[in-house]
């Protein structure tokens, strides 16, 4: 923010309690908040550096997580999915869970288990955690150390999974790891281990060009071709964790294009920071599809899963071929 402190507007709150409708009828019952815009990991695709750097300076507030959790629950709100950066280092992020639980809603972190790996902490949240998804983007230290840039970043997300789910048996134990070219060609060994680890969801994620990974999008971008030889093999190397595959053409998928993202994909209401002419506000984005940065590329064109796949990366179709994807014929 070249050290120029701008006006703070807004609440995230949005206003009113009437529950968010969508045309086909769907109710807005998914919340995510952002509580930090720091975090102790440097990952080489973070989506959100771009984002820390300019909102670092602006705290998140006990009165503005108060006031939105309130609000959206009013809304209709059932399930709240706290962000950040790393959401476990918010000053009062016990009490937050603890007031999302008050006010009825299932609560869920993304995390790369700064906090949760310590034992005591991680037996004062759980109590009010009903479910997270961690970090986790290869199957040894090497890997993964490497691309979130923080000697021992491994070892303490797998402790933070094992202390989670040993100290609540309902826990949910999710896991997400990001698909670059640093990880790819052990991506079902990471699915495997996840699998191992206890995770009963495994989000594959294609790596998203925003903030870093838009900056080395066209370094660490994965080529359609190599995601079609591997992600196929990925379900079997988890056998008891359920698959998704996020921001990757159904084509892509072979005969496991049922366990892409695109099919289960809940509306929500993502309330963080954000800017305005001359100010910066704290405010809600709503969302009724999975189609962030997507695009259908000519080779879409009379695809029978058109309506449901929401295609390619924007940026990759502007840097790469495009032409290992292939429609479905309709029948």
């Amino acid at each position: 923010m070249s050290g120029i402190a701008l006006p703070v507007v807004g609440d995230g709150a949005g206003g009113g309690t009437t529950p968010w409708i969508d045309p086909n009828g769907r109710v807005m019952e998914r919340l995510e908040l952002h509580l930090t815009y720091t975090c102790p990991e440097r990952c080489s695709f973070c989506s959100e550096d771009h984002r820390m750097t300019r909102y670092k300076p602006y705290a998140v507030t006990w009165a503005r997580v108060a006031t939105v959790l309130r609000q959206q629950a009013a809304r209709g709100v059932k399930n709240v999915h706290f962000t950040g950066g790393e959401p476990t280092i918010h000053p009062q992020f016990v009490e937050v869970l603890a007031l999302a639980k008050k006010l009825g809603m299932r609560t869920s972190i993304g995390t790369i288990g700064t906090m949760i790996a310590r034992r005591d902490f991680a037996e004062r949240a759980l109590p009010y955690l009903d479910e997270a998804l961690f970090s986790l983007h290869g199957p040894s230290a090497d890997v993964h150390d490497a691309m979130a840039g923080r000697a021992g970043s491994f070892e303490q997300v797998c402790a933070a999974i094992t202390h989670a789910r040993a100290l609540r048996r309902d826990f949910r134990a999710y896991v997400n790891t990001v698909v670059t070219r640093e990880s790819v060609e052990v991506l079902p060994e990471t699915a495997a281990l996840a699998d191992a680890l206890g995770a009963e969801l495994i989000v594959i994620s294609n790596l998203t060009p925003e903030g870093k990974g838009l900056d080395a999008y066209e370094r660490l971008a994965v080529p359609l071709e190599t995601l079609r030889r591997i992600l196929p093999t990925v379900p079997s190397r988890a056998p008891r964790a359920v698959v998704r595959f996020f921001g990757t053409p159904m084509c892509l998928l072979g005969e496991h294009a049922f366990l892409s993202n695109d099919l289960h994909w809940d509306p929500r209401v993502t309330v963080e920071w954000g800017s305005a002419p001359g100010k910066v506000v704290f405010d809600g984005i709503y969302s009724w599809a999975p189609d962030r940065k997507r695009v259908h590329t000519e080779e879409c064109e009379g695809c029978a899963r058109r309506s449901v796949c929401m295609g390619v990366f924007d940026r990759y179709a502007e840097l790469f071929p495009t032409d290992a994807l292939v429609a479905e014929q309709k029948r």
